[in-house]
């Protein structure tokens, strides 16, 4: 379940915002770079699972929705508390050069505070039941530090790419 949409994004931070952080190809920016948001959500979307997935086994279900008709099917959607974690992480990864003092760094920062008080048990995703994944400790941290690690290679990889695009 993915927990934040590019349109999660255009309708947190506006569109205007989203164009002015990917459109590197039009003078001025006019178009979202949609591929570049997606990689972002998808980066924080695994930051925020490797605080969630201490506590709450993976994937989560979501939170089911009464259904549009009596007796219709049951939809989950993503815990709106994740969709804003997501979404706040994503714009800060969105942005390159941050000043310590921006609002964009002050949210990321608030986002991961809230995010280590869930893995810690001290707030709670509500919604999604209370599956422990049982992985708690010194397990927890290995896999924590898998997940960094991969970030970073993956980074590593995304940043070559461009470079080599632009040469």
């Amino acid at each position: 379940m993915n927990y934040a949409t590019v349109d999660d994004m255009a309708a947190r931070f506006t569109e205007r915002e989203l164009i002015e952080l990917t459109d590197t190809e039009n003078i001025p920016p006019s178009t979202v770079d949609t591929p570049r948001v997606l990689v972002k959500l998808g980066d924080a979307q695994a930051f925020v699972d490797g605080y969630v997935g201490q506590v709450y086994r993976l994937p989560l279900q979501g939170c089911a929705k009464p259904p549009a008709v009596p007796g219709g099917p049951t939809e989950y959607v993503a815990p709106p508390v994740l969709t804003r974690l997501v979404c706040d992480v994503a714009r800060y990864y969105l942005h390159d050069d941050l000043a310590p003092e921006n609002e964009v760094y002050r949210r990321y920062k608030a986002a991961v505070k809230e995010l280590e008080a869930i893995a810690t048990g001290t707030a709670a995703v509500s919604g999604v039941g209370s599956a422990v994944s049982g992985v708690t400790g010194p397990i927890a941290y290995a896999l924590a530090a898998v997940i960094v690690i991969g970030f970073a290679v993956a980074a590593f990889y995304f940043i070559r790419r461009m470079k080599e695009a632009e040469a």
